[in-house]
């Protein structure tokens, strides 16, 4: 007979983050405790197999108040592309975490609950995945339109769980960059104002709900820190003392709030099983694979510097591993996520050149190298994935010099579009890639304007590409031969 514990639904969450075929990262928030009687904040979570009242695997987990109380938690031994329950809550102790009885016997009253799906084994031949980015704050077109629309921003979610609740195979969710806009409104400086918009945003009902159903990876780009953030506003000699000092409190505040609300529930946190190395982190940058693909999801924030000679979006090491990851699998199904488009280019000049080489054309030395890296080296079916640019839109491009080789681009943004964006005659779309020699933009479709995302579905050797808008009107599909 299974024992009643008291424990309060997480305040944050749940989320399921990195899951593999045998595994599953858990995320959940707490919340601070009493001032007085020397209580700790825990986290317990415990998993079942569909259809089961008894835990098979429980665990209790630290929230810490560095952390703003949140906290990630690990099962393994999980079979492949199987449904699995889960429940997980937090309490208030006294008592260290060896003094607390067994998780597996106890009856969690009033903890969350919800269900994920582990992904299918290494080699499975389909995937599906969805993908998209930017939760704009202010009022979008539709909205401007219709004033009936008081979900601003969650909307959207309702309707990817419509489709996932509907038996569309969903094995992950690919969440490109913008999560929250601190930088608007009532602009985020310290941790815990940076953690205050993760709770706002994170706690919206239909993307909470879908986040405790599907694997949810994320990455950062300038809205999680300050608007076309770059490292050179820590050094820059143009800057005065007060200026770089008050830039190195406010990037330091979002990394830390960041690493709380995205990193620890995905791969790039590593758990190593030693005395103080549990939680170790050295980078930002993170590679998984699900099913026949794999993924190397980019940071294009925090190690770019404009003002380097050449200027550089990556550093060397991130650099160096992402080509070791293209070269162990030259011929397979790779998807390169990086918050901003990598092609095609905006055709912005003066006052608006600041907002072009936020991209990778600000960057067009290190762009060629890599795309001479991947022409030279064989690799092939290599997909571009991004947002960033509040439009969507996928697009094509082809060496001159050898017919074969080719890259693909998928912008995806908004989930929650402004009433202004950037119309398609200002891209690039055609000729050669501003900046660069050997590579030409050959084809183009899909360009959206409105609130959406991108549903991508591979089946050898055809990636279809669907764009939903917030209501789920398929505005656009396209079959993209990756081989031809």
């Amino acid at each position: 007979m299974a024992i009643e514990f008291p424990v309060k639904p997480v305040t944050v969450g749940p989320i399921v983050g990195h899951t593999t075929a045998t595994t599953v990262r858990l995320w959940g928030r707490g919340s601070t405790p009493p001032p007085l009687g020397g209580l700790q904040c825990y986290g317990v979570a415990q998993l079942l197999e569909a259809g089961s009242t008894t835990p098979a695997q429980a665990r209790y987990f630290k929230l810490l108040p560095e952390d703003d109380y949140t906290g990630s938690v690990d099962f393994a031994g999980l079979a492949p592309g199987r449904t699995y329950a889960y429940r997980m809550g937090y309490f208030f102790s006294g008592r260290e975490l060896l003094q607390l009885q067994p998780p597996t016997g106890l009856e969690l009253q009033g903890a969350s609950a919800s269900v994920f799906r582990t992904v299918g084994a290494p080699g499975s031949p389909a995937l599906s995945l969805v993908v998209g980015s930017c939760r704009h704050p202010t009022p979008g077109l539709e909205e401007l339109v219709n004033t009936g629309l008081p979900d601003r921003g969650d909307r959207i979610f309702r309707t990817i769980l419509d489709q996932v609740e509907g038996g569309m195979p969903t094995d992950l969710l690919m969440m490109a960059g913008d999560q929250i806009y601190a930088d608007m409104g009532a602009s985020s400086q310290s941790f815990a104002q940076y953690c205050a918009s993760y709770q706002r945003s994170f706690t919206q009902p239909n993307l909470r709900r879908l986040m405790s159903r599907v694997p949810t990876y994320m990455t950062l780009d300038d809205h999680e820190i300050a608007d076309n953030w770059s490292m050179d506003r820590l050094n820059d000699p143009r800057l005065g003392d007060k200026e770089l000092a008050a830039n190195k409190r406010r990037f330091m505040a979002a990394l830390e709030a960041y690493r709380c609300y995205q990193v620890v529930h995905g791969p790039a946190l590593q758990r190593r099983n030693e005395p103080g190395l549990t939680n170790a982190l050295t980078r930002y940058w993170y590679t998984f694979e699900a099913g026949p693909a794999r993924f190397f999801v980019l940071d294009v924030r925090t190690e770019r510097y404009h003002r380097a000679q050449p200027p550089e979006l990556i550093g060397a090491r991130q650099l160096h591993a992402l080509r070791e990851w293209m070269q162990a699998d030259r011929g397979g199904l790779k998807f390169v996520v990086s918050a901003v488009p990598f092609f095609p280019d905006l055709t912005l000049a003066g006052w608006a050149l600041g907002e072009r080489n936020d991209k990778w054309a600000g960057f067009q030395l290190q762009r060629q190298k890599l795309l001479d890296f991947m022409r030279d080296e064989g690799v092939h079916r290599t997909v571009f994935l991004s947002g960033d640019v509040h439009v969507s839109l996928w697009s094509e491009l082809k060496s001159t010099s050898r017919p074969d080789f080719r890259v693909h681009s998928i912008i995806s943004s908004a989930f929650n579009a402004p009433a202004l964006s950037a119309p398609e005659f200002l891209f690039e779309l055609e000729g050669l890639l501003d900046g660069q020699t050997d590579y030409t933009l050959t084809r183009h479709g899909g360009y959206t304007q409105v609130s959406n995302f991108t549903r991508l579905t591979w089946k050898e050797p055809t990636l279809r590409v669907e764009i939903f808008d917030r209501k789920g009107k398929r505005l656009h599909e396209t079959s993209l031969n990756l081989d031809g």
